[in-house]
């Protein structure tokens, strides 16, 4: 399987091993046959040595590099790496005795002392359809996109939350409104809310979310969206409201399904509590997780959950990067907004701790470069852990 980057993978996936192939293929070569290449595949000089220290995702990444930067701040521990760009994906600390055998006897093996690893969740994964449908959160128009993607039933939770597929979602319901409700004819609508994929997150973001009232966002539309010149049909300031509308609620129910899963994987990894929680199994036995059946967690009689923290609420801190979250306009704003609201229907929490996303800027090569030094011993210990 050809990667572009010089390589390809077969049944041996060695990955490390394969990156350093690749690179070595661009060193200098003695052999004769040099001049005979192209002049832009010349190797007219040798490349460094290359030893590959770590290899980690975008989402490690992004939580390594606020944890190496946190402890400026007071009361904060990062317990999460969120990305949401063109896609959406969460890497969390969890305790090896939670996790089933198989997924950590790699770790013991190598580390026979070790508590916990990071998980990488990708959550966007078909599995995630299972709750969406018994909920009823997907619409038809969800449905078409996923029935027309390239991979149908992959990721059902990035079609919807990924952008990569929200310009694509906002054209789909676009045309079901102006075409199946107005009665627009197909033939007088914008090519680019006909046509698949061609209604761009980054248009969306930079052009309908601005802040340019209806009659200007009109006039804009009339310039980069322009109607078909086969009919008589013309971008309205109410037109343009609708499109406004349509992307704003796409965009607001993603920020929801985001802070969901925020909230529902730090349940998972104990790290907040909410409600009404099922008994957790570990080695085959139940065991109560509900702290609300044994303990007050009223924040002003319950000590800290981290034992010596400092005087005060403990912060969690989720360290978030991506296109979306970062640039979209008042995306990261409603992401907190219902993360808020879910913590404050679950009630106190232990500690009287609180959830906050925090910017990694550049995190996943900040992070990457803070790992390959903590890997090679320049760099000292990186606190990430569970309570």
């Amino acid at each position: 399987m050809p990667t572009g980057k010089g390589l390809s993978l077969n049944s041996d996936l060695n990955l490390r091993q394969a990156l350093l192939n690749g690179y070595a293929r661009h060193t200098y070569s003695t052999h004769g046959d040099e001049m005979n290449m192209p002049a832009k595949r010349r190797r007219l000089f040798s490349l460094p040595k290359l030893k590959v220290a770590v290899m980690i995702n975008d989402t490690t990444a992004t939580l390594a590099s606020l944890a190496y930067s946190i402890p400026s701040l007071p009361n904060t521990r990062v317990v999460m790496g969120l990305i949401v760009g063109a896609g959406c994906n969460a890497t969390v600390p969890m305790k090896l005795a939670d996790l089933h055998e198989s997924k950590t006897k790699s770790i013991l093996e190598k580390h026979p002392d070790a508590q916990e690893t990071l998980i990488s969740t990708e959550w966007t994964l078909s599995t995630a359809a299972a709750s969406f449908d018994e909920l009823g959160i997907r619409t038809k128009w969800d449905l078409q996109l996923d029935k027309n993607c390239k991979k149908p039933g992959f990721q059902p939770m990035e079609y919807m939350v990924g952008g990569g597929y929200t310009g694509e979602l906002v054209r789909i319901v676009c045309y079901d409104w102006f075409h199946g409700v107005l009665g627009i004819q197909r033939s007088k609508l914008p090519l680019k809310l006909v046509e698949e994929y061609s209604l761009s997150t980054d248009y969306l973001s930079l052009v309908v979310a601005s802040s340019l009232s209806d009659e200007r966002l009109a006039s804009e539309l009339s310039k980069t969206l322009p109607p078909s010149i086969e009919g008589d049909w013309t971008w309205s300031p109410e037109y343009a409201r609708d499109i406004r509308a349509i992307a704003s609620a796409v965009q607001d129910r993603a920020a929801s399904l985001v802070a969901s899963a925020v909230v529902g994987l730090l349940d998972c990894i104990d790290e907040v509590q909410l409600c009404n929680k099922a008994p957790k199994r570990v080695n085959g036995e139940k065991i109560n997780t509900d702290t609300r059946a044994t303990k007050e967690t009223d924040s002003e009689s319950v000590p800290p959950s981290t034992p010596g923290w400092n005087s005060g609420p403990e912060e969690l801190a989720v360290a978030f990067s991506g296109g979306v979250i970062q640039h979209y306009p008042h995306y990261k704003e409603n992401v907190q907004r219902y993360i808020d609201r879910l913590l404050l229907r679950a009630g106190p929490q232990v500690g009287g701790k609180s959830v906050f996303l925090r910017e990694a800027s550049d995190g996943g090569i900040i992070g990457t470069g803070v790992l390959a030094g903590t890997a090679s011993g320049e760099i000292g210990e990186i606190k990430v852990t569970t309570n």
